[in-house]
């Protein structure tokens, strides 16, 4: 009887016991695994232009690829190696700088170049900030009949560069923003002749329906910007931020050096011979 008691205690204790969720992940070697928030935070920096679905394989084929290299160069011994040492201990030293001069910018640049920092920039390089290349401004719609297609070209060329009155084709505009310029050169990069097509058309001018594989395309040319022409601040301002940004990373780590190294000679610290 006490043999049943202690068992059915024992096995009341095991159900309380709640197993902690298996992590969601994309792809998994061993024990280690690849999470989509990973993933996303990878395709932060990826261009705009690029497919996300062929970008997101590529990563995870590479993750996969790099954890079954990491995995077998560790069980095989190789962080013991004293050339692999040294290399770590120079890779520490140059995580350790790079998060020193990060911290260093983040704190004396805060939230990054204010408004007066890029006007300046833009007024002192317009002649560097000419586009090497056209820009557009489309409206691109996608349909799935050819008839679909040719009412919504009859509707554009009625409207002219109005706003559509109502979302049209399966996938409107094709996700581009309609206030915004793209390089034409990368805009249908995908999509053999249609590049060629729009090339051709004056402002307001909607092509014929071009159908490519399954689709019928409707492209109407709202705005373009010839190769030499330099762009308004405005079409450019995340560009503008960026150099400028850099340009006063390199000014703060420059001024850091000195600091540091002024500091090292005062406390008889630094010698070079």
């Amino acid at each position: 009887m006490r043999s049943a008691i202690f068992l059915v205690i024992v096995l009341g204790v095991s159900s309380c016991k709640q197993t902690p969720p298996a992590p969601e992940y994309v792809a998994r070697v061993g024990e280690a695994v690849l999470t989509m928030n990973e993933i996303n935070r990878l395709l932060e920096n990826q261009s705009v232009f690029l497919d996300s679905a062929d970008v997101v394989s590529q990563i995870v084929e590479q993750w996969v690829t790099n954890e079954l290299l990491f995995q077998e160069a560790r069980d095989r011994g190789l962080r013991g190696d004293p050339e692999v040492q040294r290399l770590l201990a120079d890779n520490e030293r140059s995580v350790l700088i790079n998060a020193f001069v990060n911290r260093a910018v983040s704190e004396e640049l805060g939230n990054g170049p204010n408004e007066s920092a890029l006007q300046t920039y833009y007024e002192q390089h317009r002649d560097q900030l000419a586009l090497r290349e056209p820009f557009v401004k489309v409206r691109h719609i996608i349909f799935d009949d050819a008839d679909s297609a040719e009412a919504a070209r009859g509707i554009l060329q009625r409207s002219g560069l109005e706003p559509l009155p109502r979302p049209m084709g399966r996938n409107a505009n094709q996700g581009l923003n309609e206030e915004a310029f793209y390089p034409q050169r990368q805009l249908f990069a995908a999509i053999p002749g249609l590049n060629q097509a729009v090339d051709g058309l004056d402002v307001g001018e909607v092509m014929s329906v071009f159908a490519h594989e399954t689709a019928f395309h409707v492209v109407q040319l709202l705005d373009r910007l010839p190769e030499g022409t330099v762009p308004s601040i405005d079409m450019i301002r995340d560009d503008i931020r960026d150099r400028v940004a850099i340009q006063m990373r390199k000014q703060l780590y420059a001024r850091q050096v000195q600091r540091l190294r002024t500091r090292a000679l005062a406390r008889e610290e630094l010698e070079i011979r």
